[in-house]
């Protein structure tokens, strides 16, 4: 992660005046998808105008449907109860909020009525897409929002692959791999210039295929493809198919030390477990409705509110 260009990135995008460009350009996008009063389930918490959740609860009102925020009580089963009680049709939610809620859903016989679904922060992985269409039978969007905060970077459409770069912000610079053949498209690292002031650069250590020929869809944007984080392999990285993938794994924690890897994993009582790695320290347990929290909101939000509250 290039800290100083994503810092760099933040100050400039997070003005007033470019918050309002953030919530118009969203609102632009999931217009598309949208439908006036339409419910609106969004699974990032609003921590005020820099916050991706106030960002997005923004852009759903500005197109005229129901924003209702999943805040305060974070438990896999309130949002469960939520999702279920507001007949929400579109859920905007991280990749891992949202599996975690459609296996809840199979393994309680919880009806859902989600149609349309925004995948925010991250690039998704292709088999989370494809679980999720199977689960759902819903439409899957994407949403490129640099560590799940206010820097929106793309979007995705609904007639090819890849995520339309914001060209009303930003610029692309490419740096082809030279192992790549000479037949395109060819792959090559990718970083964001800002246009605002091109000395800010943003490598955020990922590679890609540019598509520069305009999309069916209108967009005229170069359009980033078949995004690989250059870390992909990772053990940590590796984890996340091989355990999210089955059905009996709710959640999941990896973390390494000196000693190796830690490893908590959640799981429905009863069902059937994937093969577990080797670890330092293991811990597999039952889902528990009373406390559990997604792993993700907790590391990601939980644990900024209680500095915040220290510091105070």
């Amino acid at each position: 992660m290039d800290h100083s260009g994503y810092q760099q990135l933040y100050e400039l995008e997070t003005t007033p005046e470019a918050l309002e460009a953030s919530c118009e350009y969203l609102a632009g996008k999931m217009k598309s998808f949208l439908s006036i009063q339409e419910p609106v389930l969004i699974c990032f918490p609003d921590r005020g105008p820099k916050s991706l959740g106030n960002i997005f609860k923004r852009a759903v009102e500005r197109c005229g449907a129901q924003a209702i925020n999943w805040d305060g009580d974070f438990r896999w089963k309130e949002l469960l109860r939520v999702a279920f009680n507001s007949h929400a049709n579109t859920l905007i939610a991280h990749p891992l909020v949202t599996l975690g809620l459609l296996k809840m859903a199979s393994a309680t016989s919880t009806p859902l009525y989600i149609y349309d679904l925004l995948f925010g922060g991250y690039p998704y992985s292709r088999w989370m897409v494809e679980g999720v269409k199977r689960g759902l039978d819903c439409r899957v969007w994407g949403c490129y929002a640099v560590n799940c905060g206010p820097v929106i970077l793309a979007f995705t459409c609904d007639r090819e692959s890849g995520h339309h770069i914001r060209n009303d912000i930003l610029d692309l610079k490419f740096v082809c791999d030279e192992d790549e053949s000479q037949w395109q498209p060819r792959r090559g690292q990718i970083s964001f210039v800002s246009k605002k002031n091109p000395n800010v650069v943003y490598a955020p250590g990922i590679s890609g295929v540019i598509h520069h020929q305009p999309c069916s869809c209108g967009d005229a944007a170069p359009r980033l493809a078949e995004i690989r984080k250059n870390v992909e392999l990772s053990t940590v990285k590796q984890l996340e198919q091989e355990l999210l993938s089955w059905a009996s794994v709710l959640d999941y924690r990896a973390t390494i030390d000196d000693c190796g890897l830690n490893l908590e994993v959640v799981v429905f009582p009863g069902e059937q477990l994937p093969k577990l790695p080797n670890c330092a320290r293991l811990s597999v347990r039952s889902w528990n409705p009373e406390t559990d929290i997604p792993f993700f909101i907790q590391d990601n939000y939980l644990k900024y509110d209680e500095k915040l509250q220290q510091n105070h």
